[in-house]
């Protein structure tokens, strides 16, 4: 065992289930997958872990967003996946923050992002 704090079991649920919902969200909306499918490849990847698995959690240290877009993209030729990260999620993601000093991107920089993402 770790000197990682425990999870309050319900707190742990509730979590994991926004996590999921959040990724299958990106998932649908720019992996393109259907909502059965996304749902799916949320709950695989986060996968539930007992009250006494070392470092329980550890994977909500990221948000849904940024795991789901290195998914998306982890097959991508372009240069810029490799050398920039993952961008903000947009206003519409459900998770969304707005953050006074990243720079937020326009409605066409999102809809050009979109089009990258579905190859067209």
């Amino acid at each position: 065992m770790t000197d990682w704090p425990a999870w309050d079991e319900g707190e742990y649920l509730e979590y994991l289930e926004t996590e999921r919902a959040h990724f299958a969200w990106a998932m649908r909306h720019y992996g393109g997958l259907p909502a059965d499918e996304a749902r799916q490849a949320a709950a695989e990847f986060y996968e539930y872990e007992a009250p006494d698995a070392p470092f329980r959690g550890l994977v909500f240290h990221d948000l849904a967003w940024k795991w789901a877009m290195e998914r998306i993209m982890a097959d991508c030729d372009h240069p810029c996946w490799r050398t920039h990260p993952v961008p903000e999620p947009p206003p519409d993601y459900p998770g969304y923050i707005a953050r006074e000093s990243v720079p937020q991107p326009t409605a066409t920089e999102l809809d050009a992002l979109r089009r990258k993402l579905r190859g067209t």
